[in-house]
């Protein structure tokens, strides 16, 4: 144990010494740069020229839409979906693809709630339907059942849309 202590003491000491030694140089290193920096200051002449900040190149828009992974279903998955909208917008991240259909699903469903009509320029409208109750059957026992009032999403395609589907 009292081997230990006397190494560990060792140790320190030297290890205060360096940092001594070290801390000397850096001292008279700051003290010529500061020399050296104010002859510099007076042989230069003004001579600043300023950069403009380069911008970045602007992302090239995709007007073609990607095939799915996803062949036998032909859906996209989530991040395919995102990739294909940064491409159409000429979005740089995934991120703000992301954000932009987060925020459209939210001022669609808000507008819904209300009970607004959206236009959808070049796809159609969508709006809320209020269905009435009705009489309906079981289709396995026969007997009639009230069927009651609700109300229902609908999307009207336009013309533009069908033609270009259909």
């Amino acid at each position: 144990m009292a081997r230990k202590v006397a190494k560990k003491s060792a140790k320190t000491k030297t290890k205060a010494k360096t940092k001594k030694a070290t801390t000397r140089k850096s001292t008279a290193r700051k003290g010529a740069t500061k020399k050296t920096a104010k002859k510099a200051k007076t042989t230069k002449t003004k001579k600043t020229t300023t950069k403009a900040a380069a911008k970045p190149a602007p992302v090239q828009k995709q007007r073609k839409a990607s095939v799915p992974r996803n062949r036998h279903t032909l859906s996209y998955t989530q991040t395919e979906w995102f990739d294909n909208v940064m491409g159409f917008c000429g979005l740089e991240k995934r991120s703000q693809a992301k954000e932009l259909c987060t925020d459209m699903n939210m001022l669609i469903s808000e507008c819904l709630k209300k009970g607004y009509k959206i236009p959808l320029m070049g796809l159609g409208k969508m709006y809320v339907r209020k269905s009435k109750a009705r009489m309906g059957r079981n289709p396995a026992t026969g007997e009639p059942i009230h069927i009651p009032a609700k109300k229902r999403i609908r999307f009207t395609a336009s013309k533009a849309l069908k033609e270009n589907v259909l």
